[in-house]
């Protein structure tokens, strides 16, 4: 059944056909291959929110903790021969937690962060003050809008200077926003949606106010969220939002971002992350940069595309179950090493930082038989084939 004939069940049909099922999915369910449990299973998962439903099961600070055992991968539903969304039922569930008080310490903490300082790392201003060094390559008054994330500005500077030195390679005339906070989707994915509606319109407001015709973002999160959340949460940005990949795919076809005319021997393996391949269909642009205009020759891993391996980075599985999310990852990188590539390409910032950690430093060969190829965000290794990779 296609997606969208599922759509036509509503969560709790949905939980009731996944808790029936012969359970295959847990074979690629990223959570229950690590902790080994029944109860994280989808189906796990499904019969207790059954169980919920009917009243059979009180929502407790205990249950409730389950459903927050989900990376949001929905790599259960690409498998699933009815087309059920497990993870819509299980953020349905976290929502009614958040509202009843019971959802778990760190996913609350990580909240009151998050409304605190409206970053999931540095205030808007301290990263702000970070980048200040790439505002030369800003056009005042453009009407692209190149919006780096909360956590590529906090954490990964040097990609923000990489893009936008390909904005500039393409003869793309790009603008930021002054300070930058968070997207609103950890917020959401936590639970706590009114509270990521008022990041939500805030972040709109400010964009509307700008005239942009168009939103860049390297963050699948961010574009994914401002794409298909934004208008539930009761927010718009009036502009068209594109990741990279698909911006800049878009102008190798228009023959703005010319294809390099020599090749390489360097061997590179695509991680797909899960906000842009299974959520967003994103997943021949950022392989068609690498091999037609890089020049690199790839090499695919076992699982890729839609049935591609979670890397752990979801706001609430790094956050509530960090032991979890750090053994996916782990598991992510030992199958890019597997493929024999010189290097393990993704194209989110959060999937950067669950891979980088399990593959070592980047400047060495991998430590240990666990550990993968260095890590590196697609933007940096486009700028760096193009020759126009600022340094760090």
């Amino acid at each position: 059944m296609s997606e969208k004939a599922a759509k036509r069940f509503d969560l709790a049909t949905q939980a009731r056909i996944c808790a029936v099922c012969p359970n295959m999915c847990r074979f690629l369910c990223p959570v229950a291959a690590v902790e080994k449990i029944e109860t994280v299973t989808p189906r796990g998962k499904a019969q207790l929110a059954v169980a919920v439903e009917r009243g059979e099961i009180p929502l407790s600070p205990e249950t409730a903790g389950v459903f927050y055992h989900c990376a949001t991968c929905k790599v259960c539903r690409e498998w699933c021969p009815s087309g059920v969304d497990l993870p819509e039922v299980t953020g349905g569930l976290r929502r009614r937690a958040a509202r009843e008080g019971l959802a778990p310490v760190a996913a609350r903490t990580l909240t009151e962060r998050l409304l605190r300082d409206r970053s999931l790392y540095l205030s808007p201003v301290e990263a702000g003050g970070r980048l200040s060094r790439y505002r030369e390559l800003l056009t005042p008054g453009a009407k692209v809008l190149y919006f780096a994330g909360c956590s590529t500005a906090a954490l990964h500077p040097e990609i923000v200077g990489a893009t936008l030195r390909l904005f500039e390679a393409a003869g793309v005339k790009v603008a930021m926003l002054e300070t930058e906070q968070c997207c609103g989707l950890p917020l959401d994915v936590l639970g706590y949606r009114d509270e990521a509606a008022g990041l939500a319109r805030d972040l709109a407001e400010a964009v509307a106010a700008g005239g942009y015709e168009t939103v860049v973002s390297g963050c699948p999160m961010c574009t994914y969220v401002f794409k298909e959340i934004y208008p539930v949460l009761g927010a718009r940005l009036g502009a068209e939002v594109k990741h990279v990949t698909e911006f800049f795919f878009g102008l190798h076809e228009d023959g703005a971002l010319v294809k390099l005319g020599r090749k390489h021997d360097l061997a590179v393996t695509y991680h797909d992350p899960c906000y842009l391949g299974r959520y967003q269909d994103v997943f021949d642009a950022p392989r068609r940069l690498l091999s037609d205009v890089a020049g690199l020759r790839l090499l695919e891993m076992e699982s890729n595309r839609g049935l591609a391996a979670c890397c752990g980075g979801a706001p609430a599985t790094d956050a509530a179950v960090p032991g979890t999310a750090t053994a996916i990852g782990a598991r992510r990188a030992a199958e890019a090493r597997r493929t024999g590539a010189d290097l393990l390409v993704t194209a989110c910032p959060h999937c950067l930082d669950m891979l980088g950690p399990a593959a070592g430093s980047g400047d060495g060969p991998p430590a240990g038989p666990g550990d993968g190829p260095p890590v590196r965000d697609i933007s940096e290794v486009l700028a760096e084939r193009f020759g126009v990779l600022p340094r760090r």
